[in-house]
């Protein structure tokens, strides 16, 4: 009788060992994580306001008296103008080029408009435009916008002139 004890108590000790299937639960889905968030873009200055800064530019950007290298108020109004549409287009580098009446030796006149164009590009720094966008060239006497020999004449071609190298955005 111990016998069929120990028989059905293996029995019911195996019957207990063995497993029931197990229906697997898929895995907890992990979460991943948000992608770092990426600091936007510098914004691409629109066309027009490229195109606003050609424009400017095709005018004169100050106009000095004869032999002088001062801003006048109304040349300082022009450049807070011209630094506000830097501002608008931040990668924008421009040309500053000082120019002078036909009076005068060559080689004075090359340096008179150096510091017309450096007056000029120092203002704007002031302003807050980083003077790495800025290069100034002289042409002295060399380029005159209007060729006659009077005063109205000297009067036009003593200012600085600005040129746009690069307007194109790195964001585009």
């Amino acid at each position: 009788m111990r016998l069929i004890y120990v028989s059905v108590a293996f029995l019911v000790v195996a019957g207990c060992a063995h497993e029931q299937p197990k229906t697997e639960s898929p895995p907890p889905a992990v979460a991943e994580a948000p992608p770092a968030p990426q600091p936007p873009p510098a914004p691409a200055p629109a066309p027009d306001e490229a195109a606003e800064l050609e424009r400017f530019l095709s005018d004169p950007i100050a106009h000095f008296a004869f032999d002088k290298a001062d801003l006048t108020q109304e040349d300082r109004q022009r450049l807070q103008g011209l630094a506000a549409l830097l501002k608008k287009v931040p990668d924008a580098r421009i040309q500053i080029a000082g120019n002078c009446d036909e009076r005068g030796t060559e080689e004075y006149n090359l340096q008179l408009g150096s510091r017309r164009a450096a007056v000029a590009k120092e203002y704007l720094a002031n302003l807050g435009i980083d003077a790495q966008r800025i290069e100034t060239i002289s042409y002295g006497k060399e380029r005159p916008v209007d060729p006659a020999h009077d005063e109205r004449a000297w009067a036009l071609n003593r200012r600085d002139d600005g040129q746009v190298l690069v307007a194109t955005s790195s964001a585009r």
